[in-house]
Order: C-alpha cells, then structure tokens, then sequence
C-alpha cells in the first residue's frame, strides 16, 4: 500500500470515530442537562397564603379520583388558583383556608392545601 493511500485511509477512519466520539458526547450532555433541570425543580421555598374557597369541582385524575376534589381558591392578594383536596376535609364554597405555594427554582409555582 502507498504511503498516500494509508494517510487518506487513516484519516477517513479518524474522521469516522471522531463523529461516533461527538454524538456520544451530545448524547452524554442532553442527559447531564435533564438531570440539572430536574435538581433545579426539586429545590424550592414554601411561602404559606390565604385564601377564600370560590367553587369546588370533582377531581379529574387518570386514576383513583373518588376520594378527591378541585377547590377553586382566590387568594388574599387577588390570585386564583387550583388545589386538590380530600373530600374527607368536607370543605364549601365561602371557606377560608390556607395555602401553601411552592416556588421551584426552575420559576413553576404550584399550590397546595395545607
């Protein structure tokens, strides 16, 4: 074999590992950044809030939503928000009831009964 052919060959054979090597590489970072995104949504501060109960709907969940409901809650700073509640607590219209609001890191806010 010449000395040309085997740089040529050699060099296509690099060029192929170095793609295999990248896409592993872009692989490995897609993973790194889901994992970081989901440590930042784990993180958050709770901030306790009150609230008035507006109206109650049943709870719509993909399974066991017999022994739930949604309470629409309106906020003493003005906010409506959604919570799910036992039916148990036995809560109506016109209640006043705590709340607690989770801040994530990532910015979500979700809400919850306290």
């Amino acid at each position: 074999m010449r000395e040309e052919t085997k740089k040529r060959l050699e060099r296509v054979i690099w060029i192929e590992r170095l793609k295999i090597a990248s896409v592993g590489l872009g692989v490995a970072v897609v993973i790194a950044a889901a994992f970081t995104y989901q440590s930042y949504d784990m993180q958050e501060t709770k901030t306790n809030v009150a609230g008035i109960v507006t109206a109650i709907d049943p709870l719509i969940a993909s399974q066991n939503a017999a022994g739930g409901e949604t309470l629409h809650v309106k906020l003493d700073d003005g906010r409506a928000v959604n919570v799910v509640a036992l039916k148990t607590r036995q809560l109506k219209t016109g209640d006043h009831i705590e709340v607690t609001e989770h801040h994530h890191a990532t910015g979500r806010v979700t809400h919850s009964l306290k």
